[in-house]
């Protein structure tokens, strides 16, 4: 090879990643990069911090955009079994370009997207940069190849935004199970995948079982440099495949060199795998040995014929979906390839012996030590050389270079082979024999090798039109019968009972809708939901519906329009307690109860404002009358009001106004969570006889008992509306009929629901010997759901296909939740939980902070209403107090509305005047906040696994639940005193309140609400239900033995497949079954 030219491996793997060589390091690739022949090797693997440590002390930056080794090892060190070859050295380092292989899971169009990537960056700062935003999102440390659920087009923006010359190559682009055209989860168009941005790719990588003349048929890919590289897992595997440029070797020459625009630098093109010997080349189903090319498997409807499985479509037949050309055709401008095959592998078949047989090995050392490195070898040496040494290797070599090659092509992740000699050809060869008549290069296999190819295969007629699977099917929504008597009912007071899956939002919206084409003004509806996250969902959906520019009724919590109401009653807008800050000011008025006294009277006091159980008729009456009048006073002081005080204020107005109903319509969802207090208000708001009254829930699903939500919410109705219409929706639509079954049998005595989702179900029982085995198993199921994410997971059969967002693990309290976090980052699964919000988002520390930010002159708010609250907080304090930092701000600032001194007491304060001090000032506080502020998007773009509470899961729905920790103290719940939380450092959990008892055997609360609990898990799930249970397991400090949950004999055992930690199968635990 001549100086100016240069050889680049752009896609190798560290020690890091999974199933990769244990002795993968920095010098370790040097010493294969000098035996392969190549010049620049990728690093891989930079995401995964232990190995980027091992980069930055093994290598420097050359000034190039590329790495060279710190110092270079003996060959034979590195190599033993190559000692007795002298040192193949170049007139330069091996240098390395900074990469990594990023698996990308999420969901797009409605289906599951799995696309592999290769980053490139000229530089630490910018790896390091990408590792921080990255980490984030997933593990980084539990794989070298990290798995994240984010949006391909996403990752290629925070690349672009790292360098002007980062850039990022989709890898292995055909590969069936994790790739940008990929059959199983890849996309049509490389603008489906990367949207706008897509200009901003320019390069593509064959893989191994396709090359550039395939990819060449297709005229959407003429415009892309084709690039190869060995995907390397071992320094054997290096230079399998691999790029030829002109220039001296840079990160920009390389950049300008793919994308065309080079003056001194060029791209030459690839040396290639014979793209039959890549495993997925054809088509077929391995556990059967079935192997089919495209039209045999078009014939066959694309199923196993052996099994009736779907086959794995090939690289060769997902090409020819989307091709728009008979024959390759090389676009001008574009460089040629060049097909080898590995060195060993003909020397193995020159010799008979397997290539790793110390036979095989020592020639391979000979061969390397008399002729120079292993490309130059194949691809350049004279073969009268060669012929001087191995005259059947120099004929091997000459069959290679001409393509006069055997082929058995590779599928269903079953590597090919390549092959110089047929059997006839190799059975002389082992006799002794080096000379042989050679077939023509057209001639036909006889019928004892039919099962080779000789030549290139042709290419067979292309199907009518490209596949649309990634179009979204325009589906015509109607009403079954009963939701269709649901939306009519009226204008009498309405219930509609609408179980899980039943189609409840869809209904509500339905009836919103029906309104509003008749002509019912938008001004004079009331729609109250249970959360925000509702109302924001379902005004979403009105404007999608209706449009952006038509009045729409009023969607919210009742919270929120109360809030609204007060503001416009009082002329301003409260200062709004949070529930914490309300029990800490209920605390600092009654400071003689202590932190567990504070909690049960606080809890008492809460369910009674909400139940409208007066104080003085409740339990030890006098003092809880004194309790809740000195927090009241102290509320009044502080001018200051909690969420309860809105209801209570709304409903004294509405009561006062009674000729007045402000409302033609009100319409409430999860109708069986209302508390007494707001069924009250709702009364007040409504005609007496209930008319425009229509509320849709379901009882099994009433959870909020301990926030004072009513026992019976349809006895209560009718107490009131005698003629209340009741309407039932039966047909669940979300679950597999036998997960509706199964979860029918928590209430055998109430009507069940009828299952309308045809496909099967899973359900598994699990019951681990520990907690951490339980999670542990969790972790590996899910990994299995996610159809694991990489090529040898599929390899080795891992099932699923699911999404990150597709899976939810439910558990009873959040003290649960870290030990499944955990499990799952381990094996690198995206996951997340629940999180408070950053100090930032405290509307008062806000304002303090763009105070400071202007004072700096580091821009204003864009919000109106912030800008005012800002000018408002500047005329109250002097500028050299805002210098001075928070503490002298709450000097000056301590009664000046809308601050109050609980805020300068509060959480969020503290932390303020804690980063102020650690960042030394207002500018590194700014900075910083500005920076995790855009940590915070990139978390919000990823598709995560949930990993939450089964009160969260409330209206949620996903195709996979795991509800782990099935034992009777968990759920049903006993209260954490028993537990071994303590109720003064345990934060308030859901579900969780009345008298603990010192007995974790004996259950305390509300059984039946334990069970409806339950039931909201069990139905979460569409199509897969895990449910486990662990012998023992350590919680707040303790190692708890429980029974299993009361609420599992419940359940039909012979509708789940049960299993359970035993020691003799502890390696087959660590497969990716899913149901082992």
């Amino acid at each position: 090879m001549t100086l100016d030219l240069f050889r680049a491996d752009l896609h190798i793997h560290s020690r890091y990643s999974r199933a990769t060589s244990r002795g993968l390091t920095p010098n370790h690739l040097v010493a294969w990069a000098r035996v392969k022949g190549l010049d620049v090797v990728a690093t891989g693997d930079f995401t995964h911090p232990g190995w980027l440590q091992e980069l930055e002390e093994s290598l420097e930056e050359d000034g190039s955009g590329l790495l060279i080794p710190r110092r270079e090892s003996d060959l034979s060190a590195e190599i033993p079994w190559l000692e007795s070859v002298a040192p193949v050295r170049g007139p330069s380092p091996v240098r390395f370009i900074l990469s990594a292989e990023i698996s990308t899971i999420y969901k797009r169009a409605g289906r599951v997207r799995k696309v592999h990537h290769l980053v490139y960056v000229p530089g630490l700062e910018q790896a390091k940069a990408l590792n921080v935003k990255l980490g984030q999102i997933g593990n980084l440390g539990s794989d070298g190849r990290p798995i994240l659920g984010l949006d391909s087009r996403h990752l290629l923006e925070m690349v672009l935004e790292l360098h002007p010359r980062a850039f990022l190559v989709p890898a292995h682009i055909w590969t069936p199970w994790f790739s940008l055209f990929g059959s199983k989860s890849g996309f049509d168009t490389i603008e489906e995948c990367y949207g706008e941005l897509s200009s901003e790719i320019f390069a593509l990588e064959t893989g191994l079982s396709s090359d550039p003349d395939m990819n060449w048929q297709w005229s959407a890919l003429d415009r892309f440099r084709m690039i190869s590289n060995s995907d390397a897992h071992s320094g054997e595997k290096l230079a399998r495949e691999a790029n030829l440029f002109r220039g001296e070797p840079s990160f920009e020459g390389m950049y300008k060199a793919l994308r065309g625009e080079g003056e001194s630098h060029a791209f030459l093109g690839t040396v290639e795998f014979f793209p039959e010997e890549g495993k997925y080349h054809l088509d077929g189903h391995r556990k059967c040995d079935v192997v089919l090319s495209p039209d045999e498997a078009m014939a066959r409807g694309n199923v196993c014929p052996v099994c009736g499985q779907p086959l794995t479509l090939g690289v060769l037949h997902r090409v020819r979906e989307l091709a728009d050309r008979d024959q390759p055709h090389k676009p001008p401008n574009q460089p040629g390839f060049q097909s080898l095959v590995p060195l060993v592998e003909l020397i193995s078949e020159v010799l008979g012996k397997g290539p790793a047989t110390k036979t095989v090995r020592r020639e391979y050392a000979a061969m390397v030590a008399a002729c120079g490195s292993e490309l130059d070898i194949l691809g350049e040496l004279p073969l009268d050389e060669v012929a001087r040494r191995r005259p059947v290797l120099a004929e091997s070599l000459h069959r290679m270079r001409q393509g006069r090659v055997l082929r058995r092509s590779g599928y269903d992740g079953h590597y090919g082979t390549i092959s110089m000699f047929t059997p006839q050809e190799q059975r002389e060869l082992r006799r002794g024999r080096a000379f042989f008549a050679m077939p023509s290069g057209d001639a036909q296999a006889s019928a004892s090798e039919s099962e080779f190819s000789y030549g290139v295969e042709p290419p067979s007629r292309l199907p009518p039109e490209p596949s649309d699977k990634g179009a979204r099917p325009e589906v015509r929504m109607e009403f079954n019968a009963e939701q269709d008597r649901a939306l009519r009912a009226g204008p009498r007071p309405v219930l509609v009972l609408a179980g899980p899956g039943t189609g409840k939002t869809r209904t509500l919206m339905g009836r919103i809708t029906q309104l509003l084409q008749k002509g019912e003004q938008p001004r004079r509806m009331l729609v109250a939901t249970f959360t925000r996250r509702a109302a924001n969902e379902l005004r979403e959906r009105l404007v999608a519906t209706q449009g952006q520019e038509e009045a729409l009724p009023q969607a919210d919590t009742l919270h929120a329009v109360a809030y609204e109401v007060w503001t416009r009653v009082q002329g301003e807008a409260p200062v709004l307690l949070s529930e914490d800050a309300a029990r800490r000011v209920f605390a600092a008025a009654n400071p003689e109860l202590g932190p567990a006294g504070v909690k049960q009277a606080w809890n008492d006091l809460s369910r009674a404002r909400e139940g409208r159980v007066a104080p003085d008729l409740a339990e030890g009456a006098a003092e809880r009358v004194e309790l809740a009048a000195r927090y009241a006073r102290q509320k009044q002081d502080w001018n200051l009001v909690d969420y309860t005080d809105l209801l209570e204020f709304w409903l004294a107005q509405a009561t006062e106004e009674r000729a007045h109903h402000p409302y033609a319509h009100i319409l409430v969802d999860e109708v069986q969570d209302l508390s007494r207090l707001q069924w009250e208000l709702l009364q007040a708001l409504a005609p007496r006889d209930g008319s425009g009254f229509w509320g849709i829930g379901d009882p099994r699903q009433s959870i909020y008992g301990f926030r004072g939500a009513m026992d019976d919410i349809a006895a209560a109705m009718r107490a009131r509306w005698p003629d209340l219409e009741v309407v039932s929706l039966s047909r669940n639509y979300r679950s597999a009929e036998n997960l509706v079954r199964l979860s029918g049998k928590v209430f055998p005595d109430a009507q069940g629901l009828l299952a309308e989702n045809p496909r099967p179900g899973r359900i598994a029982m699990f019951q681990a010997s520990s907690g951490a085995r339980e999670a542990a198993w969790i972790a590996g199921r899910t990994r299995a759901l996610l159809g694991g994410t990489a090529h040898w997971e599929a390899d080795r059969g891992a099932q699923g296909g699911l999404s990150p967002g597709d899976v939810a693990v439910l558990v009873r309290i959040r003290a649960l939740i870290p030990p499944m976090v955990q499990a799952m980052q381990r094996l690198g699964v995206p996951c997340s939980a629940p999180e408070s919000e950053p100090f930032w988002k405290e509307p008062r520390v806000a304002l303090l902070l763009q105070a400071a930010s202007e004072l700096l002159g580091l821009g204003r708010s864009e919000d109106s209403d912030q800008e005012a609250l800002t000018r408002h907080v500047q005329g109250h304090v002097l500028e050299h107090a805002l210098v001075q930092g928070p503490v002298s701000l709450a000097a000056h600032l301590q009664e000046v509305p809308p601050f109050d001194r609980l805020f300068w007491q509060s959480k969020d304060f503290l932390r303020l005047k804690e980063a102020y001090a650690r960042h030394k000032g207002w500018p590194g506080l700014l900075t910083w906040i500005n920076f995790h502020s855009e940590l915070e998007l990139v978390r919000a773009r990823a598709e995560t696994v949930q990993v939450m509470t089964l009160h969260a899961s409330k209206g949620l729905e996903f195709e996979a639940v795991f509800l782990p920790t099935l034992e009777d103290g968990l759920l049903p719940m006993v209260g954490l005193g028993p537990l071994g939380g303590r109720d003064a450092e345990e934060p308030p959990q859901e579900g969780v309140s009345g008298p603990l008892s010192s007995s974790s055997s004996s259950f305390i609360g509300d059984l039946e609400e334990e069970r409806r609990l339950f039931y909201v898990g069990l139905t979460r799930a569409k199509q897969w239900l895990f449910l486990s249970h662990a012998e023992k397991r350590n919680l707040f400090g303790r190692t708890l033995r429980l029974k299993p949950s009361r609420f599992l004999g419940d359940l039909p055992r012979e509708e789940m497949l049960c299993s359970k930690t035993v020691q003799q199968v502890v390696r087959r635990e660590k497969r990716m079954d899913l149901f082992s």
